[in-house]
């Protein structure tokens, strides 16, 4: 008797928590807009967007610093039969040695400064942050967006449920007045053509009631395509307050206009006619007899005349 008791309890167990309204989330309307922020993707590929503006917006900064660049290089041989060596005299003996390790080695650095180029660079950085406003913006206007999908839909979801109840309670009164009415029909007190009334009045409340679900599902399913929510076998709920405050009717504000993309003043086309000053400088170690380090040098390309 107690085994049998006990593998009911345990069956009911399982089955308790097997049923979809144990495990279903009922997702609230900040839920619902904090998920689609932090996981949307088109959300996500602006936030990429921006961030390599931003590091174009900071290469282009560089490029107005001097480079430096050094290098180095180091090599060692090892021959153990060496054809050749060195003779010298000491104390009236000659004395003959040889290498049979070599090393040697080179050191160079290299100095490179653009001085002005027509003022490209500058123009360039003008360029890239209109771009990184640009992307800011971007990612500003879609997350809006985004807010105010969800909030719209939300709203016609609690509308919808609210729809339900109301046409799910006429259902009732409309069952409640068919059987009364069929009672009456018995007992000769109500007429057929009154009965049929009520008849097609309780059919027609019973077709709003599948519309108002089938209208509460694809609401739904709208919401969670737009959370981008692909688990199937995921129970998703919106969570129904009691009483619908007037915070929730509210009207939803507009976006505002998108501020259109600016070239920068100066044209790199006007920029590249114009002459440029670069400054490098390169020196090496060892260097040859006869070399010299290669002095400063500025470079002045002619100007193109128009």
């Amino acid at each position: 008797m107690n085994k049998t008791r006990w593998t009911t309890t345990l069956i009911s167990a399982l089955l308790l928590l097997a049923s979809p309204s144990a495990n279903a989330r009922k997702w609230t309307l900040q839920e619902c807009i904090d998920y689609a922020l932090a996981h949307n993707i088109q959300l996500r590929r602006n936030l990429l967007s921006r961030q390599s503006a931003h590091e174009d917006v900071l290469q282009s900064k560089a490029e107005l610093l001097p480079s430096l660049t050094a290098s180095t290089s180091q090599n060692v041989s090892y021959n153990p039969f060496p054809e050749s060596g060195r003779q010298q005299v000491a104390n009236g003996y000659v004395e003959m040695t040889t290498d049979k390790v070599y090393y040697n080695g080179s050191y160079a650095v290299s100095f490179d400064w653009t001085i002005w180029n027509g003022n490209q660079n500058r123009m360039k950085i003008q360029q890239n942050q209109l771009t990184e406003q640009q992307a800011e913006l971007d990612s500003a206007i879609t997350a809006n967006s985004i807010q105010e999908q969800i909030a719209q839909i939300y709203v016609q979801i609690l509308y919808t449920h609210e729809a339900l109840k109301v046409n799910r309670q006429s259902l009732e009164y409309s069952q409640a007045n068919e059987q009364r009415g069929k009672e009456m029909v018995e007992v000769g007190q109500f007429s057929q053509a009154d009965f049929a009334q009520l008849s097609a009045q309780r059919a027609s409340d019973e077709y709003n009631v599948v519309a108002q679900e089938s209208n509460l599902r694809d609401y739904t399913r709208q919401l969670k395509q737009i959370l981008q929510l692909t688990d199937d076998g995921e129970d998703f709920e919106v969570s129904i307050p009691d009483n619908v405050t007037g915070d929730a009717l509210a009207e939803i504000p507009g976006l505002q206009p998108s501020i259109p993309m600016r070239s920068p003043p100066v044209p790199n086309s006007a920029s590249s006619a114009s002459p440029s000053r670069v400054a490098n400088s390169v020196y090496g170690w060892p260097r040859p007899a006869a070399s010299r380090p290669s002095p400063c040098r500025v470079a002045s390309p002619p100007m193109s005349r128009r």
